[in-house]
């Protein structure tokens, strides 16, 4: 499956399988939202999203572990929370100040050809989301 670590394959698979993405959490947006990942966020939260990644160590504080955002939020942890922590235009007192980018900005400056630019950022925060509730480590979706 493109190029996946067996395990995010396997994962994909059974939940689509069992019909266990009752949040609406499909398995193409989820794919599409580890692209987006890997491109805008890895290089701080790690290809495994472990808060590891090769810039991490740069910052003055360290990226979160996105594999349990359940823990802190709970399961499935809130996509709409999430969504306006990573879009960023929206300041979310609980978070502290904005240490990682302003996604909703970075996004709105991408050329959307016959696409409203909001629909845009709205659709790629989105898919971010449902990635990341997939791989919420040891959630029962």
């Amino acid at each position: 499956m493109l190029g996946l670590r067996p395990w995010i394959a396997g994962v994909l698979l059974v939940l689509v399988a069992l019909g266990a993405v009752a949040t609406h959490v499909s398995a193409d947006q989820a794919m599409e939202g580890r692209t987006y990942f890997m491109r805008y966020c890895a290089s701080c939260h790690g290809i495994e999203a472990d808060g590891h990644g090769f810039v991490a160590r740069a910052l003055a504080h360290p990226p979160s572990d996105l594999r349990h955002l359940g823990d802190r939020y709970g399961t499935p942890p809130p996509a709409d929370r999430l969504a306006r922590f990573i879009d960023g235009r929206e300041a979310v007192t609980a978070h502290g100040e904005p240490d990682m980018p302003v996604w909703g900005e970075r996004f709105d400056d991408i050329k959307a050809d016959g696409v409203t630019r909001e629909k845009v950022v709205h659709e790629r925060v989105a898919a971010i989301v449902a990635y990341l509730i997939l791989i919420q480590a040891g959630s029962q979706q």
